[in-house]
């Protein structure tokens, strides 16, 4: 019985393998000029920095092992003592699912992954709320 499946596996294998052939991956990496054009993109978005009246969003927070901390600013990421924004992010305890940030003020946020810091208006505003605050939304039929 086991001579009989190995033998079909082997009269199999040759036609699966002309079958695989024919389909193409396609590119796994990126070209040369897609990477230039990402690197220079990078370059771009990298020294921006922020202004007392703009929102600050915190979108997620990596801790590593080895204690080093990696927050995405504004969709940015920026590593703990790093002050590509303006804004640094000061080690905090690993227990803590938030992040301090400090600001070009001077002033120190603890934000959530998913909360925006107003600048212009001293308050933190949660990823769900409405952008526009204090505004009802309108009812759909």
């Amino acid at each position: 019985m086991a001579r009989l499946i190995f033998l079909l596996i082997i009269a199999f294998l040759p036609g699966h393998a002309a079958c695989a052939g024919e389909e193409s991956l396609g590119r796994l990496f990126f070209s040369p000029d897609e990477r230039a054009m990402l690197d220079r993109m990078r370059q771009k978005s990298g020294g921006a920095t922020l202004s007392a009246t703009e929102q600050i969003t915190l979108n997620g927070i990596v801790r590593r092992s080895s204690g080093k901390t990696t927050a995405w600013i504004n969709q940015v990421p920026q590593h703990e003592n790093e002050t590509p924004q303006g804004v640094t992010i000061q080690q905090s305890p690993t227990s803590k699912p938030s992040a301090i940030l400090l600001l070009p003020s001077g002033k120190k946020v603890d934000l959530k992954a998913g909360q925006t810091f107003d600048a212009a208006k001293g308050k933190v505003r949660e990823g769900y709320e409405d952008s526009i605050a204090g505004q009802p939304q309108k009812a759909t039929e």
